[in-house]
């Protein structure tokens, strides 16, 4: 009985142990243990942790189904189902994958095929979807500006640029940006805008960035690297996800930013559809540029709507006999705009007294009869304008109908003359310069900002008399200090202006306002111009003693009561004595004049001059309270030369909207508006084949920065159309990016000059790829050909591409007898309505002469667009008299043409009896054509110069994978680029042609310019997870349409226009005979070739740190060439250890041939004499060969003639020589300098433990001194030497929240950009993310950017960006 006690017992015993699972966790790259592993059964509260040998063991477990999981830091979860029975052992060894943070990641760009991060040859980042639906940005680049090699620059919430490893600029093109592989650039400049990129952040799968030289697989533009944004196909990513963003700038008066961001992707069997979305709208930061400040304040520009008021306060006046209305009190309600202040000035009526344009219609009995029941006779044209007092005395008057009636260009000329003329625009009312006068010559037009940065010493000023006139008075005021000079400017953090009048180096200081002797000119004595002075008289030498200047006097007797006294002024006592009395004293006996001078004259004593009156003074006292110190009311206090000048405006506005006068207001505003969408369609019927279509549109109004000044897009549309297919290995990819630069009635515009920009341009692409595997793998070989075509249209808005549009001839066959020069009154270079022609191909250049035609053939270069037949070859016309010529039906018989008589249908009349056919519109004659052989040759399709850029490559990549530790890797790209090589000839460049690659012609004899990029390297993977490289690459950077193709206005100096053009074609100065280059007088409208021996040349500079250079030839500078770069890199990235992941990246590149930024290629001509004048009178001057060795012999002179290089211009050199054509100022792009760069990039990744994490990273960038030779200064590279990017990760297991903390330092550098120079100081940032899941379809995240509110500046002409707040939540279905 005892012994089955026992047996039961034991028995028993065992059943409630139940069952058991042990085993080992091991690492399954070399099994060794994972020690403190957490082994745990979901569901319940069992579990085990390993042991020092990697072992663990669960006890006590019932039968049934468990799943085991199983977690360690840095290896992937493990999970499994188990099933146990009644008392059950089970041994279970789990083998952990490493999880080494970005192992598993795959790739495209670095090798454009599918891989691994860890097997990518290159140095490469990966930023994750799972990164980017954390955090809550503005704009995708907020993601990447804290990634390892990156250069950020953001100017605004929805503006932003970036390249790698240095040399960012405004519009960067070395870092090429890809969307699922489409180039994502604006087409016309090839700049990426990413705010117009088509994506939004939820629908990203990844972004890759490839840094270093990568033109060996991509071709240009890979110059520094690749960065390519993968979207998420609707294949693998289904459902609907929307988020709500709402946020504040730290700024005073600013709009919430709001952010709507949407995705929805469906899949139907093996078809998906995903449709993505943004809209944004916000304030940016508010941030104005003094060019923004200058180019709308009435100081610079004037009013213009002062010449549009049809008042006449200024200018020319009005002559008498033109009759025109005064304007009156009750006119006042009639007129918008008006105030009291216009009373008793002519008023413009739009009628004229007497004469008139020629051919102009007239007024007529019906016109004033209906225009008699109004108060002011007025009658409104069919065309809005209105002519007022339509009385009786104005029957048969001319009056202006706002069209060119004569033929002349001109409109409504010798009408309402003197009113509205240009000079009115500055005539406001106002004394502007504080001198008691009111519109005085020196306060209109080019007098007026003459005065400018123009330092005049008082002494030297003259008094000018300014005569004034109204209808009822004439009058005259002298200005004693007529064009006395303002000094330096700039505009304050208010947008006024303030000045350094006194040259101290201080802007609007209290000088002269202070009761102080400022400038040390204060003394007890006074003369009587209001000068101060130390001593009581003038110096003089007392020749006699006397204490007494004594003035030139002769040596005499002079009779005193009867005695004749020696009048002795030698005190020689023996007086002079012509014996001969013959006028002389060199006859014998004579005894010459002798007055102890020793020189025989007497030359009086001499004295010093102070104030240059010619008279010797002695001077009155100036110490009025005898304190022997300056006081208030002395000379030399508080006096005019002390003050900084103030600007007065009257009370008007210091702004003035329209800086260009265009009816488009251009001040610098502030609304950013973005609305994008993302449409894409994937087909994937089996694991071989692909194809998927996809379509982009953006909307963007936001202020982007160029190295030409700051643009508002307003309305920018980009638009893209891509597919792609894939066949197993084979690759085929086409795309269409196209832009659409807005509204014309509110068209994209520069927020300084008001210029508008027109862009409709495209890029197409063709590519293809096909990977070849052997060997199981181990060797691959990836080649492709890839074609890219641009097709720039901006119509001369931003390239020279016009000639279509601009109407006028550009290939020399223009209508004989045509208009062929003009007034260019706009200064814009194109021939603008109402601009007067002066010059006509005729026999004597006037208008109505007969025409110059060579053998019947139109040839006139410039030949001008006017509507008129001028070589009467033109028969649209109904010949009502059957007589065969244009005329009219003669009712009267009297052979003239008079007032009422019938015009024939087609024929326009230009006064006198001259009558031509011109362009109507109609077919006049019947025969089914309009307007034929009007106008031949000009804006034909031939002339079309639209720029058709061709690119073509081809590239492979050959990747031999030796062992499992060793692969070597090679690759070469060839490209052709139609601007530098004729081994393609493209033929789709001129008139008719199609862009068939059927047309294309091969010339393999014709290599040069052909650009090779080789690539070698060699990968060691010494273990799993472990990856070193070294390779040499070189890669290329072909010149920009821009720098090729542009044409833009950009500034002024002094009366000229600055025109960026680009380098195609090189830039060649037209010469005389013996190589003199010509140049352009303004004053006399001629051009002549320089003459050297009184006239020099000035470049002025860009860089405000430089004022300019002297020279004294001209030279002819070759087309540019593209960018190249060779570069070694050594990198590693592995795993460290289980909880460390890192990467270094170590690079050294030889840049050569860069294409330099906008410099001044056409110098201006100043006098010799600007440079060769000794200014500080110690007798050294400088002479122009010596500075053009780099000679300088005396600084003081050199420094002090850039005070005077505009007194002295007398023109600019030109490179065109068109007559009537003001050449402008141009400055354009060349190669230059050669530079050595190194560097390293490193990061470092950090599993503290399962809820915490760290990424860090730092970035080195060293180089060698990099001179410019145009401005023999030192240009920086746009990159800070030193960054770091520091991230600390919290996610909870067991709460629903997430959070990091971001940290980003830039160090401090000099910043290049076109016109835009200076010194971006070191800044440190620190962002917050939060994140917050409410249910799995409801999330909420937080972020704080700058949260330190750190203001600071990232692109010279950008905003101070300060701290900005942002909630989005997201809902999922």
């Amino acid at each position: 009985m005892k012994f089955y006690s026992a047996i039961f017992l034991i028995f028993s015993n065992l059943l409630a142990q139940g069952g058991t699972v042990s085993g080992r966790v091991t690492d399954s790259t070399n099994n060794s243990p994972l020690i403190g592993a957490n082994v745990i059964l979901e569901g319940t509260s069992l579990g085990a942790a390993t042991d020092g040998e990697g072992r663990y063991k669960i006890e006590g477990l019932d039968a049934g189904e468990y799943v085991i999981t199983v977690s360690y830091i840095g290896f992937r979860n493990f999970k499994e189902n188990i099933s146990l029975e009644s008392g059950q052992r089970i041994i279970k060894d789990l083998v952990l994958q490493p999880e080494a943070i970005e192992m598993e990641t795959y790739v495209v760009t670095a090798s454009r095929r599918r891989e691994r991060v860890e097997d990518a040859p290159a140095a490469i980042s990966v930023i994750s979807k799972t990164e980017i639906r954390r955090e809550s940005n503005t704009n995708l680049g907020d993601y990447l500006k804290g990634t390892k090699g990156i250069d950020f620059t953001q100017s605004g919430i929805d503006s932003y640029n970036m390249t790698a490893r240095g040399f960012n600029s405004s519009f960067s093109s070395r870092l090429l940006t890809l969307t699922d592989g489409r180039m994502a650039n604006v087409p016309s400049l090839r700049l990426t805008a990413y705010n117009v990129i088509p994506v939004s952040f939820e629908d990203v799968e990844q972004i890759e960035v490839v840094l270093g030289p990568s033109s060996a697989l991509y071709g240009p533009n890979a110059h520094s690297g690749v960065l390519n944004i993968v979207t998420s196909s609707p294949l693998r990513s289904t459902g609907t996800s929307v988020n709500i963003q709402g946020g504040m700038l730290n700024q005073t008066d600013t709009d919430l930013l709001k952010k709507l961001t949407f995705r929805t992707a469906h899949k139907f069997g093996n078809l998906g559809i995903k449709l993505s979305g943004v809209a944004l709208s916000g304030q940016d930061w508010t941030h104005f540029n003094d060019d923004e400040f200058e180019g709308h304040d009435p100081a610079f520009i004037g009013r213009p709507i002062l010449k549009h008021d049809r008042l006449d306060k200024g200018g020319n006046l009005a002559p008498e006999s033109d009759n025109n209305p005064i304007f009156s009190r009750e006119m006042l309600d009639y007129v918008e705009g008006s105030d009291e202040s216009w009373i008793g000035y002519y008023w413009g009526d739009y009628i004229s007294e007497s004469g008139g344009e020629d051919g102009s219609p007239t007024i007529t009995q019906e016109m004033i009869d209906e225009a008699a029941s109004d108060q002011f006779n007025r009658f409104t044209l069919p065309n809005g304008r209105v002519l007022w007092y339509v009385t009786s005395d104005k029957l048969g008057k001319i009056y202006a109908d706002g069209i060119d009636n004569d033929g002349d260009g001109a409109i409504d000329e010798q009408i309402d003359i003197g009113i509205d003329d240009e000079e009115e625009a500055w005539v406001d009312g106002i004394d502007n310069d504080g001198d008691g006068l009111i519109d005085e010559r020196d306060e209109l037009g080019s007098a007026w900002l003459d005065r400018f940065e123009s330092f005049t010493d008082l002494d030297n000023l003259q008094a000018m008399t300014t005569n004034y006139s109204t209808p009822d008075s004439t009058w005259s005021v002298v200005d004693q200090y007529h064009k006395f000079g303002f000094g330096d400017y700039i505009y304050d953090s208010n947008g006024n202006i303030v000045f350094d009048t006194n040259n101290n180096g201080i802007y609007d200081d209290n000088w002269g306002s202070n009761g102080v002797d400022d400038d040390n000119d204060w003394g007890p004595f006074k003369d009587d111009l209001g000068n101060a002075y130390q001593i009581s008289r003038e110096d003089f030498t007392d020749l006699n003693g006397n204490d007494l200047y004594d003035s030139d006097v002769g040596e005499s007797y002079a009779d005193i009561l009867g005695t004749l006294v020696l009048l002795d002024f030698g005190l020689d006592g023996i007086p002079a004595n012509d014996a001969n009395e013959d006028g002389d004293y060199d006859d014998e006996g004579d005894i010459a004049p002798d007055y102890g001078e020793g020189n025989g004259v007497w030359d009086g004593e001499t004295y010093v001059d102070l104030n240059g009156n010619s008279e010797w003074d002695v001077f009155e006292n100036n110490d009025l309270n005898g304190d022997g110190e300056p006081s208030v009311g002395e000379n030399g206090v508080d006096e005019f030369d002390e003050r900084d000048f103030s600007l007065n405006y009257g009370g008007l506005s210091n702004v003035y909207t329209d800086a260009n006068d265009d009816g488009v207001d251009d001040y610098p505003e502030f609304n950013v508006r973005n609305y994008r969408y993302d449409l894409r369609v994937d087909w994937e019927p089996n694991s071989d084949f692909s194809f998927n279509l996809s379509h982009g549109f953006a909307w963007a109004k936001n202020i982007n920065i160029t190295g030409i000044a700051r643009y508002l897009a307003d309305g920018w549309i980009y638009r893209y159309y891509q597919s792609r297919m894939r066949w197993k290995n084979l690759f085929l990819q086409s795309y269409l990016n196209s832009s659409y630069s807005g509204d014309p009635a509110r068209p994209t515009r520069n927020l300084a000059t008001g210029s508008i920009i027109y862009d409709r341009s495209k890029k197409f692409s063709f590519q293809l790829q096909h990977l070849n595997e052997w060997r199981g793998g181990d060797i691959r070989f990836v080649w492709g050909l890839d074609y890219f075509l641009t097709m720039p249209d901006t119509r001369g808005t931003i390239l020279s591409d016009k000639d279509l549009l601009d109407r006028r001839d550009n290939n020399g066959n223009g209508e004989s007898g045509s208009p062929y020069v003009f007034d260019d009154k706009s200064d814009d270079t194109w021939y603008d309505d109402g601009e007067r022609y002066t010059r006509w191909s005729t026999e004597d250049n006037s208008q109505f002469s007969t025409p110059i035609d060579d053998a019947d053939q139109d040839a006139v270069y410039g030949a001008i667009a006017d509507g008129i037949d001028n070589d009467g070859d033109s028969d649209d016309f109904d010949d009502l008299n059957q007589n065969g010529i244009p005329d009219f039906l003669d009712s009267n018989n009297n052979g003239s043409f008079d007032t009422g008589e019938t015009l024939e249908p087609g024929v326009k009349w230009l006064g006198g009896q001259y009558f031509y056919v011109y362009a109507d519109g109609m077919d006049n004659d019947g025969d089914g054509q309009t307007d034929e052989n009007i106008d031949e040759g000009i804006d034909e399709v031939s002339e079309d110069n639209r720029y058709t850029v061709n690119e073509l490559g081809a590239y492979y990549q050959f990747n031999w994978k030796i062992n499992n530790k060793w692969e070597l890797i090679q690759a070469t790209r060839l490209d052709a680029h139609d601007r530098l090589t004729d081994l393609v000839e493209f033929n789709n460049q001129g008139y008719g042609m199609g862009y068939s690659p059927f047309d294309w012609k091969f010339n393999f004899d014709k290599k040069e310019g052909l650009q090779v990029s080789p690539k070698i390297g060699l990968v060691h993977r010494p273990k799993e997870n472990q990856n070193f490289r070294l390779t040499w690459a070189r890669a290329f950077n072909t010149p920009t349409n821009q720098a090729l193709f542009l044409d833009i206005f950009v500034t002024r100096v002094s009366v000229f226009k600055v025109y960026a053009r680009g380098a195609d074609g090189g830039y060649v100065f037209p010469r005389d005979s013996v190589g003199n280059p010509y140049w352009y007088k303004p004053t006399e409208g001629i051009y002549a070739p320089v003459d050297t021996s009184n006239s020099i040349y000035f470049y002025p500079s860009t860089d405000p740190k430089i004022e300019g250079f002297y020279g004294m030839e001209v030279k002819d500078l070759p087309e540019i060439k593209p960018e190249i770069v060779n570069s070694w890199e050594f990198g590693y990235k592995g795993r460290l250890n289980n909880r460390l992941f890192g990467t270094l990246d170590v690079y050294t590149s030889h840049y050569s041939s860069f294409v330099s930024p906008v410099t001044f290629i056409t110098p201006i001509v100043i006098e010799k004499s600007v440079l060769e004048t000794d200014y500080d009178g110690d007798g050294i001057i400088n002479t122009i060969e010596d500075v053009s060795d780099n000679n300088i012999i005396d600084q003081e002179d050199y420094d002090e003639s850039f005070d005077h290089w505009r007194g002295g211009l007398k023109g600019v050199t030109a490179m065109d020589t068109i007559p009537g054509y003001t050449p402008p100022v141009v400055v354009g792009y060349i190669n230059y300098g050669e530079v050595d760069m190194w560097g390293f990039d490193a990061s470092l990744t950090a599993l503290l433990n399962l809820e915490w994490s760290i990424d860090a990273n730092y970035s080195y960038l060293g180089m060698n001194e990099f001179l410019n030779p145009i401005t023999n200064a030192m240009d920086p590279i746009n990159a800070p030497r030193h960054k770091m990017g520091f991230k600390l990760q919290y996610n909870s297991r067991k709460l629903p929240i997430t959070g990091s903390l971001n940290a980003r330092y830039v160090d401090g550098f000099k910043w290049s950009s076109g016109i835009y120079f200076g010194d971006i100081k070191p800044y440190t940032l620190f962002d917050v993310h939060l994140g917050y899941e409410f249910t799995k379809n409801l999330k909420a995240n937080f972020t704080i950017t700058n949260l330190l509110n750190h203001r600071h500046t990232q692109i010279i002409g950008g905003p101070s960006l300060g701290r900005v707040m942002l909630l989005r939540l997201q809902t999922t279905f």
